[in-house]
This record gives structure tokens, sequence and C-alpha cells, in this order.
């Protein structure tokens, strides 16, 4: 067996252990793009034997970036890119996964890895390297099955609803494209961030130009920006990426003035067009902010087709994570609530007001 865990620098190996066709959202590329923007170091753990190996993306959080951990400088927490978690290739043999496993323990010991979180890929990638006690169902998301033909998807995937807004696209003269350029990405920027200013989005939802066009230089060859245009204006976006078998809706934006036009429509149907023309096995639309909300029923009038979502969430060093509990109490002066939405809950900010719990530095279990 041999253990490795590679940086974001490491680009080839990386890329050899965890190709971006198998999982674009746990390559080199996708890592490099996050570890910019959220200052986070992206780490790839791998176990391998003859047969096959056991990969495992993540990024690291410092500790001692909280306002209340500030003497914790060598302590982390984990978490994982979008719809990861560890991915076995090749033969994973029982002996494969007990390394794994006892590989990973290790790392967290010596690495003083406080609590570790991962957003789990919809499907049984992760069966055997999990503790089964610490996976836990978080919601059905949206997916459409582009194995159907383009008739069957059109007559049995979408409902009359959203096969009426499409044609109405059309009828509105709305001209789907991809961006191709500088301005072009710019565009779908500027769309993008008047949209999460309207919905005031979390602070974790706002990225910068630069994060935009990172895409095209480290995932040129599996993303892409799609515009939609209405009346000679740009007035929806959204980017996919895409690896072998599945494309991701991953961020898309839309000019409340033109919602007439049912843009956001004709975008979706044109990434399914597409998923389609090149053999593409699902389109994983994600879910909404909250169960069955808008969002989520926009996206199901899409597909009837749903997915589990689900989570893991592990503690490494119950007795730090305690006291950074406690320490978290004492500097905001109220108590943690007892079943917390977001893991770690130290990484809580207190509710500003009743029922409303806001996070710092870090990530919702949702």
């Amino acid at each position: 067996m041999q253990e490795r865990v590679y940086t974001a620098d490491d680009r080839e190996a990386w890329e050899e252990a965890l190709p971006a066709r198998i999982s674009v959202l746990g390559s080199v590329g996708y890592a490099r793009i996050v570890q910019r923007q959220t200052g986070y170091p992206a780490r790839l753990f791998t176990v391998a034997s003859d047969e096959g190996r056991i990969v495992y993306p993540f990024f690291l959080r410092p500790v001692s970036n909280l306002p209340f951990a500030r003497h914790y400088a060598s302590y982390w927490d984990t978490i994982t890119p979008e719809y990861t978690g560890p991915i076995g290739l090749g033969t994973v043999t029982p002996e494969l996964q007990r390394a794994f496993i006892e590989g990973w323990r290790r790392f967290c010991q010596e690495q003083r890895i406080v609590a570790e979180f991962m957003h789990l890929h919809p499907s049984d990638r992760y069966t055997g390297l999990l503790c089964a006690d610490d996976v836990r169902y978080d919601r059905d998301i949206v997916a459409v099955d582009l194995t159907l033909s383009e008739k069957a998807l059109w007559q049995q995937s979408l409902e009359d609803q959203s096969r009426y807004n499409i044609r109405r696209a059309q009828r509105e003269g709305v001209r789907v494209f991809m961006a191709q350029n500088t301005a072009d990405v710019m565009e779908c920027y500027h769309i993008y961030t008047k949209t999460m200013k309207r919905r005031r989005a979390l602070e974790r939802y706002f990225f910068s130009f630069e994060y935009f066009w990172s895409f095209y230089e480290e995932l040129l060859e599996h993303s892409f920006f799609l515009m939609a245009e209405c009346s000679n204006r740009v007035v929806a976006m959204a980017l996919y990426l895409y690896d072998d078998a599945e494309m991701y809706d991953f961020l898309a934006g839309l000019d409340k003035d033109y919602q007439h036009c049912r843009a956001s429509h004709a975008i979706i149907y044109a990434a399914i067009q597409w998923g389609q023309r090149h053999g593409k096995r699902r389109l994983i639309l994600g879910g909404g902010y909250r169960p069955n909300d808008g969002i989520f029923q926009f996206k199901a009038s899409f597909s009837p087709l749903r997915l589990r979502f689900s989570i893991y969430r592990r503690i490494h060093q119950p007795a730090l994570y305690a006291d950074l509990c406690q320490a978290w109490t004492e500097y905001y002066g109220c108590a943690l609530p007892r079943e917390a939405e977001y893991f770690p809950a130290y990484r809580m900010l207190p509710p500003p007001d009743a029922g409303q719990v806001r996070e710092l530095g870090g990530q919702a279990s949702t």
C-alpha cells in the first residue's frame, strides 16, 4: 500500500490520481480555484495498491481564524468540495479499504484535525469507506436523466409548465450561447452578483470576477458559461461543470426585469441538450435553500428524478471540540443550540434575531 498526500501545487500527480474526467469537483483545477478564493489549503489524500486506489479531496480550515480560538494555531477542521467524499477507483479490496481508514485516522491525529465535514456525492462511491453512523441524509436534490432521448425527455421529464416556458422563451426570441471571451464572463459576473444582492444571499455566495475567470484558466475543458440574450441584452447566465458522466448546475443569475422572457428555462434546456449530445449520464440541478422552496420547485419542473444528498460529520478530537464550543459560548455570551444545523458547531454566529443563524468563516451543513 502506498499512501500519499498531494497539494494543489502537485498538479500532475493530483490529476493522475484523480482525473477531472472522473470527478470535476474533486479535480486539482477546482481545488486551485477554491484555494485561491478561500485561502484554505487544498489536499488530496490517497492510498493505492497494485489493483486500485482510494482518493479523498478536501480543504484544511484553520481553527485559529475564529476570534475566540487564536491560540489554536496548529489545529484544523476539514471540508470537502461539493459532491465528493472519498472515491474508490479500480479494484477496491477489503485490505485497501482498511489501509485507507487507518491511514486517514492516523493523518487526522498527526495533523491535529478537530472535525471533518463532507458533502457526499449522491452515489455509493463512499460505501465501506466511512462510518455509517456519521453519514446523515440531508435532503433530496433534482437531477435530469440525460440518457433519455430528446423526445422522451421533452414528453416524460419536463412538466407542462416547463415546456410552456421553454416555448415562451423561443417566442420572445431568447438566444442562448456560450461565453467566448473576457467580456462575456464579465457580463456573467455582473448578472450573478446582482442576483445575489437581490436575494440578500449570505456572504459566501458572493465571488470576485477573478473567481469566475479562473474556471477558464483551470477548468477550460470541464466547464462552460451559458448566456441568454433577449431584446439585444444579456439577461441570464449559468455556469456548468462536467466530467465524463455528469454535469453540475453550479452558479446562475437572472435579470429580474426580463423574467418574462423565461431565459432561465431556455438556459437549462440548452444545457440538457448539450449534455445529451456529449453523452453525459445526468445533469445534477441540486436543491433549494430550504426544502420544497421556490428554487427547488423550479428545478423540479425539469425532472421527476430525485437523488439522496447526504453529508458526513465526524469529530476526531472530542475534548478539543467541546473546548471550542465552550469558548464560543463564553465569547458570545449565549448557549449553542442543542441541535445545531451547522457543523462544526463552533463555526456558528449567534442568531441576530429569533430563528436566524449566520455562519462564521465556515460552511453550512446543508
